[in-house]
């Protein structure tokens, strides 16, 4: 059976919406029937204004064949056969009612010219208002005419319920079943692709995009599966290229250093050790950037207080100005070792551009909040968000003298936040120095 549905069902965004707009029109017809049979009924009230102007025209027309003698039985007659409101007047009895009379609103006079009757009036008739109620004139004889009062609102009549219930029942079914169509159809699979984006980075092992829906949205999420593969094909020729380049530089250095420790001259052995140290570090340096840590790695159910606590004893252990803040346990779903990596960079700037680092943890209503404060020179508000580009330096403004490095340190941290699902910002320390805080989604 759903086999069979599905071959009968439009794979395209076209033809489905045309099956809706066919759906929807059966669907009105039908809701048309019914409400057509409540209106006509006498439960709701509703007044149907081409019968009352068909009565009364007939009884205008019985009174110009009567003699006027005859003229007040036949309109007894006609107001206790009919539910109207009959009375014999002339032109100039009319003129000062009509005079008296308060108009009609505007929204009852639009409502009238935008759903008149069906049914014309006779020559000479008019439509009045008497005493703020619509009434209808008809000629007898003369300047006497027939004065209909007390006409039902034209809010009350079928001229303006039928036409109306038609107009809601066909929007309320349009846009119920183009409500329907479109959370099914169209926005859930798109939503389940930007989470699936917003998930993880896109190209990794674990992102692909179902392929299911209608043929746009499989073609959208076969194109992205193709564009994730083909990325990831490019970074994994990228890392070997530079594993290569990296283990085929290391092979000289080291034949360079061997050599190096050999020179008798020992203040100029230092300096070329340490030019060979600093050149192996930016190499480790770029080759962390390209690590996939973060990514590869399997987010997990973790202790985040104790993870932190153990990397504080670490740096203390050798000697670094480093303490801790925050509970003994909380739990968090993260990558542990990328979290530690990421910390742990931040430490080292901190170290590196000041004298101390403080690490605090807090939960922050759906959020674990990580903070990283040092007492450095702090970096520029207009210079925050390039900082986390690649190998981009502030060094300016953060400069102590030390080793350099390709800037890659920050783009690390943001790379393995990101793909946490969380954000990394930055705050001024007080009374100076740079607070760095990684918020990341909690359980």
């Amino acid at each position: 059976m759903n086999r069979l549905w599905r071959r009968l069902t439009p794979r395209t965004i076209r033809g489905q919406i045309t099956v809706v707009i066919v759906i929807a029109v059966v669907a009105v017809v039908i809701t048309g029937r019914g409400i057509e049979s409540l209106r006509k009924s006498d439960y709701f009230g509703i007044e149907d204004f081409d019968v009352i102007m068909e009565r009364a025209s007939m009884v205008a027309l019985l009174l110009q064949q009567a003699d006027p003698d005859e003229r007040p039985v036949i309109l007894r007659w006609s107001a206790a056969a009919t539910p109207l409101n009959l009375t014999l007047t002339d032109n100039a009895a009319l003129k000062p009612m009509i005079a008296a009379s308060p108009p009609a609103g505007w929204l009852e006079t639009v409502t009238g010219w935008l759903f008149p009757p069906d049914a014309e009036l006779p020559p000479g008739g008019r439509r009045l208002v008497i005493d703020g109620r619509p009434a209808l004139s008809l000629p007898v004889e003369g300047e006497t005419v027939l004065l209909v009062r007390d006409l039902p609102s034209a809010f009350n009549t079928d001229d303006f319920i039928g036409p109306l219930s038609y107009y809601v029942s066909a929007f309320v079914t349009l846009m119920l079943l183009f409500s329907i169509y479109a959370v099914r159809s169209v926005t859930a699979p798109l939503a389940r692709i930007s989470a699936e984006l917003n998930r993880s980075d896109g190209v990794s092992e674990d992102t692909v995009f179902d392929e299911r829906g209608s043929e746009e949205v499989i073609s959208l999420a076969r194109a992205l599966n193709g564009m994730r593969t083909r990325i990831r094909e490019m970074v994994d020729t990228r890392t070997r290229m530079l594993r290569s380049v990296s283990h085929d530089l290391r092979t000289p250095l080291t034949r360079l250093r061997l050599r190096t420790e050999r020179l008798e001259d020992s203040e100029l052995r230092e300096m070329m050790i340490a030019d060979i140290d600093h050149i192996n570090a930016l190499i480790d340096e770029t080759l962390d950037y390209l690590r996939t840590d973060a990514t590869g790695e399997e987010a997990e159910r973790t202790d985040i207080a104790s993870l932190m606590q153990t990397l504080q004893a670490n740096f203390a252990d050798v000697g670094f100005a480093v303490t801790y803040g925050g509970p003994d346990r909380l739990i968090g779903r993260c990558k542990p070792n990328a979290l530690t990596r990421a910390v742990t960079n931040l430490c080292d700037n901190a170290l590196k551009f000041g004298s101390s680092a403080a690490i605090t943890l807090a939960p922050a209503g759906s959020m674990i909040r990580i903070d990283v404060a040092d007492d450095g020179p702090g970096i520029a508000v207009h210079q925050r968000t390039r900082v986390l580009e690649p190998f981009f330096k502030v060094d300016s403004a953060r400069s102590t003298g030390r080793s350099s490095s390709f800037g890659l340190g920050l783009s690390i941290v943001t790379d393995i936040v990101r793909a946490h699902g969380g954000r990394l910002e930055f705050h001024d320390n007080h009374p100076r120095g740079l607070i760095a805080r990684i918020l990341l989604p909690a359980l």
